[in-house]
């Protein structure tokens, strides 16, 4: 017998789902693994002002009664461009349907539940997308290519005039594990000490080049170069550093940096972060509408503690 799902919650009055943005944001693989922060209730561009350490705070002490004071902090007032995005969608229930059941019966996805309702399930796959999608803008949004995107960090870092960069080669099977540690020795000490004890600091690439990483494991003799590595499951850390597989970055590209300075911007305190779905009208009863809007914005404080290979 044929499942059945009962759609009458769907009405031409659209329900609204005040808080699916901030599960469609922070149920994301990246954000709600941790491996990038958020900053929320940032309504419109503007500057965010930060403060972080350099320098040491102690000195010589002479005894000669001489006063010379260091600066030991340096601010970041680096501008957060906020764009609004919006969600309008239009379907019709049956085929609504027939796609859940493709998601429920693929292959590889029996860790994924979606709920028995048709709307949940739909709002379900929305989030799952949207996520994907930010993820993608946070790394190679590109407002000179599209004037109502935000820069990701690839159109950041190549800009930068601080950041630490690294000419880089096609990367290979043979070459990737010599690259990996070139990005490793350019991350700065202070950098490098806080990331570890915090986990903080991360190596983001493509999938693509991660899959290299794993060839290249396989395949190498070197117990010195294999010690270098662990690998637990799906996660592959270099001397102690996660390297994090990230869609939006290309094949010869490789980031180094501190999550906390990585920060993906979002209001999801407004009314504007809402989603509604409802029913059209009769006779276009047989359609739903989805539509809701989200501002996003991302920027990188200290751009000079971000090693970039590219």
């Amino acid at each position: 017998m044929a499942n059945m799902y009962n759609i009458t919650p769907l009405s031409y009055q659209p329900s609204t789902n005040m808080d699916w943005f901030t599960k469609a944001v922070f149920g994301g693989r990246l954000i709600e693994n941790g491996k990038i922060d958020v900053v929320t209730g940032v309504k419109e561009s503007t500057m965010l002002n930060l403060i972080n350490l350099e320098n040491s705070l102690l000195q010589a002490d002479k005894r000669d009664c001489d006063w010379t004071p260091d600066q030991i902090f340096k601010l970041s007032e680096k501008e957060v461009k906020i764009k609004t995005y919006k969600i309008n969608l239009e379907q019709c229930i049956d085929e609504l349907e027939q796609k859940r059941i493709n998601v429920m019966l693929k292959p590889g996805a029996k860790n994924t539940e979606l709920p028995d309702s048709l709307e949940e399930a739909t709002m379900a796959m929305l989030a799952a997308e949207l996520s994907s999608e930010i993820e993608t803008k946070i790394f190679s949004g590109d407002s000179s290519v599209n004037a109502y995107d935000f820069d990701g960090a690839v159109k950041v870092l190549t800009e930068s005039t601080e950041a630490v960069k690294i000419a880089a080669v096609a990367l290979t099977k043979a070459n990737i594990i010599g690259e990996i540690e070139k990005v490793y020795t350019a991350i700065p000490e202070d950098v490098l000490g806080k990331g570890l004890e915090n986990d903080s600091v991360k190596i983001y690439m493509a999938y693509e080049t991660l899959q290299k990483v794993r060839m290249a494991l396989a395949s190498v003799s070197n117990q010195v170069v294999a010690a270098a590595f662990t690998a637990e499951g799906e996660e592959v850390r270099y001397l102690g550093i996660e390297i994090v597989p990230v869609k939006g970055l290309k094949a010869k590209t490789i980031i180094a940096a501190d999550m906390s300075n990585f920060l993906l911007a979002t209001d999801l305190l407004s009314d504007t972060e809402e989603i509604r779905l409802g029913q059209f009208a009769a006779p276009h009863d047989h359609k739903v509408f989805i539509d809701g809007r989200l501002r996003l914005g991302f920027v990188i404080p200290f751009e000079d503690e971000v090693i970039f290979y590219n």
